[in-house]
């Protein structure tokens, strides 16, 4: 497919950013209540009903980003902000403002989403660690107090 992307004819395929397929990133559903909520995606191809996003640095990786957009704190902004419909798309998350933590946020914040998974896989809920996100991102990472 990638030697025929962009030639000419009916049918012949368009690759954009081949860099990023096959590649773990983040994803969240294109459909959503006020309350955007992301998860890591497995390494794919990707889909226009499933947003994706990756991380591109070190200092911004992509566990502290997943806290971020599952903050209620960024729900509200987005649908108070950026766009109050029923979607959100890569270019709205464009718009996100992601503050670059201290490598103390960045340990509580992998600690919060390692824990976020481990409840997720065992079906339990996660209304706890969701508090604990919501208080860690609004005053910590925004000061917001």
């Amino acid at each position: 497919m990638k030697t025929n992307s962009g030639k000419k004819g009916e049918g012949m395929p368009v690759v954009r950013n081949p860099q990023f397929y096959f590649r773990e990133g983040l994803c969240w559903s294109d459909i959503n209540t006020t309350f955007l909520k992301c998860r890591i995606k497995q390494k794919s191809i990707h889909d226009v009903k499933s947003m994706s996003i990756f991380g591109v640095c070190d200092k911004v990786p992509e566990k502290y980003i997943l806290c971020v957009i599952n903050s209620t704190l960024i729900s509200y902004y987005v649908d108070t902000f950026v766009n109050n419909t029923q979607t959100f798309q890569i270019n709205d998350a464009r718009q996100l403002p992601i503050i670059v933590p201290t490598s103390e946020q960045l340990s509580f914040c992998s600690a919060l989403a390692k824990a976020a998974i481990a409840q997720k896989i065992k079906g339990n809920e996660s209304s706890n660690i969701q508090k604990q996100l919501d208080d860690f991102i609004e005053n910590q990472i925004f000061g917001l107090v």
